[in-house]
């Protein structure tokens, strides 16, 4: 009776930790991946301000900027940090206990 017990909690066991360790992975990578982004973030922005409007290559280097910016917004980035264009980036400041007061805390 055990050895058929045995068998399927076994493999449920080894898909568990597979799950585990896959997800902690994925994690760690984002985290990784994330800083990785705001570094590069952080150089492009460098050089569009040491660039000036009428120099060939600031059109793609703003562009550029402006798509991985809006790349880190989608990704969440800026979740915790931002702040100063309002709401943040975040759709959820009008749930919870705010009694329908939306936009009006700032």
């Amino acid at each position: 009776m055990t050895k058929i017990l045995a068998g399927p909690a076994a493999v449920w066991t080894i898909i568990v930790c597979i799950v585990g360790l896959l997800s902690v992975g994925l994690g760690i990578y984002w985290l990784f991946n994330k800083q990785a982004k705001l570094s590069d973030l952080a150089e492009l922005r460098k050089r569009l301000d040491d660039l000036k409007p009428s120099d060939p290559e600031y059109g793609a280097v703003r562009a550029l900027y402006t798509s991985m910016m809006i790349d880190a917004e989608r990704w969440g980035f800026f979740h915790s940090g931002s702040g100063s264009d309002g709401d943040g980036g975040s759709a959820d400041h009008g749930s919870g206990d705010h009694g329908g007061s939306v936009g009006s805390h700032h």
